[in-house]
């Protein structure tokens, strides 16, 4: 019996369990493919660069330890920076403490002014949220699980490059002669599209850690080199990981200095998001990988629902790839559409249309 001979009630109740059905499984299995999908990722990522080894006549074990080996130098250099960065805020740590006790004893006054909650009353608030010392033993539980899923991502990811014909011909040997030809397009758009995204992405992020960087220091935020860095690395989160990343730095200012600067960093903020998405996104990672906002903002929300900030990072690039699939198949073009940025072209507000709209543009 084919499913189209149930009643539509009972044909969408067996989507929305299977649905729930997926979500469990990948909750549960969280620990098990978190470091499986980073893998598969920064394989695409890595992968032109094993090619151009491996066509230069480098035999591929030794092209994958380079690739990686080179990866991982670039990631533990970012690391031994950021290290750098945050001993000169640790030295200052007393005085820091010394800071934010103030500042936040100052805005307890002026709640309790404004609003009417006296500063116990504040104080039993913040204690009955959570924010006591078993919340640091899930940190560590936490920490002690990541540095298990770091430890398999280079073994995945060498045996994901290493193996990667296998798999292409797997994919080729499930599918039917005469799909053999859609297998191929969308092995091959992912294989251009993905490393092309991230890439991007990663370029983005650099230059941001210089913008960042600069706007703190011109608006007077201290180690502005440190939260820079910490603006930018969360904008490898589409849309919400600026807010973000600007508001963990805005409540470091505002605890650290005063108001007044916070202030100036929440109007960074505004001009950043315009330069971001209006300039370095469009030129930089270009349609590789154009998600609509609406269902960008609700699978950051399912992702972390699922898989924590782990899952933010990795939703993206895979409605990316969701995507390719779609587009591919004519079955699935409607589910592209939707997927995708076209059809509100005119509605959108770019440097072009502002050009246009005042006459500046020819077009």
């Amino acid at each position: 019996m084919y499913t189209k001979d149930y009643p539509i009630a009972v044909r969408y109740l067996i989507r929305i369990m299977l649905i729930f059905a997926i979500v469990t499984v990948l909750s549960i299995t969280k620990q098990l493919l978190v470091p499986l999908f980073f893998s598969i990722f920064l394989a695409y990522l890595l992968y032109p660069g094993a090619r151009w080894f491996e066509a230069k006549g480098v035999p591929r074990i030794a092209t994958n330890f380079i690739v990686i080996l080179s990866f991982m130098a670039i990631i533990f250099g970012t690391i031994w920076i950021s290290i750098q960065l945050f001993g000169s805020f640790s030295d200052d740590l007393p005085d820091i403490r010394e800071r934010v006790a103030s500042n936040l004893k100052s805005l307890q006054v002026w709640v309790s002014g404004v609003i009417g909650i006296s500063v116990e009353q504040q104080k039993n608030i913040i204690t009955t949220a959570g924010l006591s010392g078993d919340y640091f033993g899930s940190i560590i539980e936490a920490g002690k699980n990541t540095l298990i899923a770091l430890a398999l991502i280079p073994v995945y990811t060498f045996l994901l490059l290493f193996y990667r014909d296998k798999f292409r011909d797997f994919i080729y040997m499930m599918v039917k002669d005469e799909n053999q030809e859609n297998a191929q397009d969308i092995i091959e758009k992912a294989a251009d599209v993905v490393p092309k995204y991230l890439k991007g992405l990663l370029v983005v992020c650099v230059i941001l850690i210089g913008l960042n960087s600069a706007g703190f220091y011109i608006i007077g935020v201290e180690y502005p080199l440190l939260f820079g860095l910490i603006a930018a690395i969360f904008n490898l989160i589409p849309y919400l990981g600026t807010v973000l990343g600007y508001g963990i730095v805005a409540l470091l200012v505002f605890g650290i200095q005063s108001p007044a600067v916070a202030g100036a960093v929440i109007i960074q903020f505004f001009i950043i998001q315009f330069i971001e998405n209006n300039i370095l996104t469009p030129n930089i990672t270009g349609s590789y990988v154009r998600i609509n906002p609406l269902v960008i903002i609700f699978s950051l929300i399912a992702g972390g629902l699922v898989w924590n900030l782990p899952g933010m990072f990795l939703v993206i690039p895979t409605l990316g790839m969701l995507k390719i699939f779609c587009e591919s198949i004519e079955e699935y073009k409607p589910y592209a559409f939707l997927l995708g940025t076209q059809g509100t072209e005119k509605h959108s507000i770019t440097l072009k249309s502002v050009r246009k709209r005042f006459g500046w543009s020819e077009d």
